[in-house]
């Protein structure tokens, strides 16, 4: 693990949208690390939590996300091109037309789709976003 002087280290709140339908999952592919992830990201300053998810999924998407409650927070310490980061995940449930046509944002993500989580390894998805996965499914 990399190390930084603690005054180099910033807080880096975002917020995720967990969208389910009949037992699959609205999901981007990182172009970073090549896992499947919720669709959301960094929330911009002077931008509410919610805010943030809403622009964040619609970006990654193209699709309006309505958000719902609050499933799960967490945090970890990362680096992100160099830069180290205190971060914490929000991930919210969000409801979105399951028909709606999907964008994929080419800039972070090389792939989005409706995913079921049993048809590839638990290897697939970081380790927080498979727990809230394994939450929600019977």
């Amino acid at each position: 693990m990399r190390r930084f002087p603690r005054e180099r280290v910033r807080f880096r709140p975002a917020a995720y949208g967990v969208a389910l339908h009949k037992g699959r999952f609205l999901m981007v592919r990182s172009v970073f690390t090549g896992l499947w992830e919720f669709p959301g990201g960094a929330v911009e300053p002077y931008e509410t939590m919610l805010e943030g998810l809403k622009r964040e999924f619609r970006e990654e998407t193209g699709v309006e996300p309505e958000p719902g409650e609050l499933l799960e927070v967490s945090e970890n310490f990362v680096s992100i091109f160099g830069h180290p980061f205190h971060s914490l995940r929000f991930y919210y449930s969000v409801w979105v037309p399951p028909e709606a046509p999907l964008q994929c944002d080419e800039r972070e993500n090389d792939a989005v789709a409706w995913l079921d989580p049993s048809s590839l390894p638990a290897e697939s998805f970081p380790a927080d976003q498979l727990k809230i996965i394994r939450r929600l499914l019977p």
